[in-house]
């Protein structure tokens, strides 16, 4: 007979790293001493760049006549102007300017000759200390409330493309630095002026990519999905404006009741995965969680989807949850305990209903068999009870593979 060989595993072989012995004195002064010299290089290596950099922007500002700090943006925040530097305002350009203001109360037109004049020179001179920072104190006031005013829709667009620009450098310099692809959409929510929605992609793969990761019926358009989006901000950015029917709008009011009541439950408790019950509400949340919810508008307090889609009740409601009128609420540990005591004795009085348990099993503290858990699985609620289901027919099979019921 031939002879076989049999295959065997291959031998697993467990690798152990040893544990590094402690270190002695010696050593570790040894260490701390190379570390330190390591460090020393560190840093002389970190002010040798700087100075080298600082050279570069001296010898480029010369260059182009431009001050250092043009090219410092440049290098470091892709020329992003992040700060606004805010002058104190200048006591003579105060007078200058109340002056101007009584020149065209009087009629006059406000000339620079005419304000320089040596009458109006000799006026600022007798000026007291109080007169002169009252005179401050009105020309700031008088500048926020001309920047409090309203633009005009050129000067609208003239700002938004501005901080496009700014944005745009922003994220360069970031793509630089830290190595990171983004977009974005500038669209306007309101229609006193006209202006077109701004994409931006850091990379053109990425905008290429869109197109096939958004499964838009017509294709990736910027153009479209930049109209769509631009609608919905027009609209108030609210789903709610986008629906048509009186129906529609109810059950989207409804969608957000629920969704924000759930969210707010989540955030007072901590617990991401707390659920808001509305059907035994008082063991559910308030005796578990030690909250009430406050605010709520209606006379009965039921699920969302309970309630009618009269649209004024529901808006009252969620404006109520919006502007934080309906909210949740920590009880003391006092409050909660009068709480359980007057809901103990409404359960008894039988004004509140007890709360359904699940009646223990009638072999409970005993081991079951396979067979019997599984049956018990099979098992409907109904009515707060368990309610069992007919047992099957148990079919073994023989070795024949006939069937015995």
């Amino acid at each position: 007979m031939p002879q076989t060989s049999i295959l065997l595993p291959p031998t697993r072989i467990r690798h152990t790293v040893a544990k590094a012995a402690p270190l002695t004195d010696a050593q570790r002064k040894e260490r701390a001493e190379h570390n330190s010299l390591r460090q020393a290089d560190i840093d002389n290596a970190v002010e040798h760049w700087k100075q080298s950099t600082m050279n570069t922007v001296s010898e480029l500002a010369r260059q182009f006549n431009k001050k250092e700090r043009y090219f410092l943006d440049l290098f470091f925040q892709g020329g992003a102007k992040l700060i606004h530097k805010h002058q104190k305002v200048n006591t003579h350009n105060a007078f200058l300017h109340a002056k101007a203001n009584e020149l065209r109360e009087n009629g006059e037109v406000p000339t620079l000759i005419k304000l320089h004049s040596e009458e109006y020179k000799a006026e600022y001179d007798e000026l007291t200390l109080a007169e002169r920072e009252e005179l401050v104190t009105r020309h700031t006031e008088s500048i926020s409330d001309a920047h409090r005013q309203r633009p005009t829709a050129k000067a609208c667009v003239q700002d938004v493309c501005s901080t496009f620009r700014t944005i745009e450098q922003l994220l360069k310099g970031l793509k630089v630095c830290v190595g990171v692809e983004a977009f974005f959409c500038i669209v306007r929510n309101t229609p006193d002026y006209h202006m077109e929605p701004e994409w931006y992609f850091t990379s053109q793969a990425l905008m290429d990519y869109m197109k096939v990761a958004v499964p838009i019926h017509k294709g990736w358009d910027l153009a479209h999905v930049g109209a769509k989006l631009e609608a919905f901000a027009i609209a108030g950015c609210d789903p709610i404006n986008l629906y048509r029917t009186s129906k529609q709008k109810a059950d989207e009011m409804k969608r957000q009741i629920r969704e924000k009541i759930t969210r707010m439950l989540s955030n007072i408790t901590g617990n991401s995965n707390a659920t808001m019950h509305y059907i035994g509400y008082e063991d559910k949340i308030v005796q578990r969680y030690g909250v009430e919810l406050v605010g709520w508008t209606y006379e009965n307090f039921v699920n969302p989807s309970e309630l009618s889609t009269l649209l004024p009740g529901l808006k009252k409601l969620l404006d109520a949850i919006n502007d934080g009128t309906c909210k949740f609420v920590k009880l003391s540990p006092l409050e909660l305990k009068a709480r359980r005591q007057d809901h103990q004795k409404a359960i008894d009085d039988g004004s509140a209903p007890a709360s359904k348990t699940r009646k223990p099993r009638k072999d409970r503290g005993t081991k079951r068999k396979k067979g019997d858990v599984e049956e018990d699985k099979e098992n409907v609620k109904k009515d707060g009870c368990v309610q069992p289901v007919p047992k099957k027919s148990r079919v073994s099979v023989n070795s024949d593979s006939e069937a015995e019921v």
